[in-house]
């Protein structure tokens, strides 16, 4: 997948069917609009697209703690998963933020995309103060060369798929629902960090990684995991939090992971990591000493092996 960023020189090499939107989670929802563009550019013989932002600079809104269910390279890393030619992440500026709708069509599908085939969500808003809906790129087209493709919401349980449901079931630790609605257990990519090798001396030796700030996390707690490193992929259970226990409270959240078959202690440091959760298995718990502590990782262990013989599928 090739990967456009910036203002500078961005345009598309030839026609295309691009889809468009902030892609969030890239969940059911997002995936139904990319697969729609990858059948429109097999069928037209067109570059197949999406066009979507980088995220939004805060000195554009005001400050809100905005986190996502995605960075965005966890977002680029889905497209890609998903075979789209093209990922166009464009700046999210003033500039844009103040473009009219009709000026978008005109400067960033006609000219800079080449669209002949535009795929959206029925709810799409674009342009500013969101002027530009799907049935206004309908008319548009019409003169501007492009058909566009209008899709309905995804469903699950009689509600519509979005991101703003797959955060409300993250954040209640639902996370056997958020794999329904994300279609994926829900990810966190980052490097293998040094730790402070507590695990080690207890001996249950962990991976760490420190997410982005901007990634939205679930409840602080132990998760039944499988992680992806170095191409395999390991069974294993994952602790979210600050570290409570003895003293040890720190200020950054950090995603640790015991891997059960795991032989290369030491090795991976600074390596891609990719873990993914499956399960809530309890909340993070401050123990008074480091016996007890170890004693209930070695629970947490089998309580998450229990759970991952049972949940077989990647």
């Amino acid at each position: 997948m090739q990967y456009l960023h910036g203002t500078e020189n961005l345009y598309l090499p030839s026609d295309c069917a691009v889809t468009l939107g902030k892609f969030d989670g890239v969940h059911r929802g997002h995936q139904k609009l990319i697969h729609k563009v990858e059948e429109l550019s097999r069928e037209r013989g067109l570059l197949s697209a999406a066009f979507t932002f980088d995220h939004i600079p805060l000195r554009l809104l005001p400050p809100s703690g905005q986190q996502f269910l995605s960075t965005n390279e966890e977002r680029r890393h889905a497209f890609e998963q998903m075979g789209l030619a093209y990922e166009v992440e464009f700046p999210f500026t003033g500039e844009l933020m103040n473009m009219s709708a009709q000026d978008f069509i005109g400067e960033i599908l006609v000219r800079r995309l080449r669209a002949r085939a535009v795929v959206v969500g029925s709810d799409f808003r674009f342009g500013k103060g969101r002027a530009g809906d799907a049935g206004m790129l309908v008319r548009a087209g019409k003169e501007a060369g492009f058909e566009t493709f209008v899709m309905e919401k995804e469903k699950w349980r009689g509600q519509e798929i979005s991101s703003t449901l797959v955060r409300r079931k993250l954040m209640e630790a639902r996370m056997e629902d958020v794999t329904q609605l994300l279609g994926h257990p829900y990810q966190v990519m980052g490097t293998v960090a040094l730790g402070n090798q507590l695990g080690r001396k207890m001996d249950m030796p962990t991976l760490n990684l420190y997410p982005q700030a901007r990634k939205l996390l679930p409840p602080h707690g132990v998760y039944a995991s499988r992680t992806v490193l170095g191409g395999k992929v390991y069974d294993g259970v994952t602790d979210i939090g600050v570290r409570p226990t003895v003293g040890q409270k720190e200020d950054q959240v950090r995603v640790e992971t015991n891997l059960f078959s795991y032989s290369r202690e030491g090795e991976d440091y600074g390596r891609p990591i990719e873990v993914m959760l499956y399960a809530f298995l309890r909340p993070e718990i401050k123990f008074d000493n480091l016996a007890l502590l170890q004693e209930q990782m070695h629970a947490d262990a089998k309580a998450a092996q229990k759970y991952l013989q049972v949940h077989t599928a990647l």
